[in-house]
C-alpha cells in the first residue's frame, strides 16, 4: 500500500501545483486587463482634458471647476494603475525600486542599479496560510510515522 500512497499523494500535489498555476494565470491575465483598460481611460480623460483647455481658452467665462474635476479623476486613475502594477509586480516576484524605479527580484535587499536598501516583501495572508497548512499537513505525517 505504500507506494500506490506514495503516487496517489505525489498526483495530489502535482494537480495543486498546476491550480495553483492556473490560478496565477488567471489572476495575471486579468490585472493584465485592467491595466490597459486602466490606461485607455486615463489617455481618454487627458485627450478630455485637452479639448477642456481648448475651449476654456477660446470662451470668455471659463468654468474652471470642470477642468479641476477632471484632473482629479486623472489623479484617481493614476492610484488605481499603481495599485493594479503592486498586484502584478507581487505575482511576478518583483519589487520596484523607490529611488529609481527600476524593477528587480523581491528577494533581493538593494537595488541592482543604484544600490537603494528595498523595501521588505510584505508576507501576503495566501503564503502565510500555504505555510501553515504545508506545517500542519508535516506534522500530521510525522504523528503517523510513529
Amino acid at each position: 500500500m505504500g507506494f500506490l500512497d506514495d503516487v496517489i499523494n505525489t498526483t495530489k500535489s502535482a494537480a495543486q501545483t498546476a491550480g495553483k498555476k492556473t490560478d496565477e494565470a488567471v489572476r495575471f491575465t486579468k490585472l493584465k486587463i485592467k491595466e490597459s483598460q486602466t490606461t485607455g481611460d486615463i489617455k481618454a480623460h487627458f485627450e478630455k482634458l485637452g479639448e477642456m483647455a481648448y475651449e476654456m481658452k477660446k470662451a470668455e467665462n471659463p468654468d474652471a471647476a470642470l477642468f479641476d474635476a477632471e484632473v482629479e479623476e486623472i489623479d484617481k486613475l493614476y492610484e488605481k494603475l499603481s495599485e493594479i502594477n503592486l498586484l502584478l509586480d507581487d505575482l511576478r516576484q518583483t519589487v520596484t525600486c523607490p529611488k529609481c524605479g527600476a524593477k528587480t527580484k523581491s528577494d533581493n535587499a538593494f537595488c541592482p542599479k543604484c544600490g537603494e536598501k528595498l523595501p521588505e516583501k510584505a508576507v501576503s495572508v495566501e503564503e502565510e496560510a500555504a505555510e501553515e497548512a504545508a506545517e500542519l499537513a508535516e506534522e500530521k505525517k510525522d504523528e503517523e510515522d510513529k
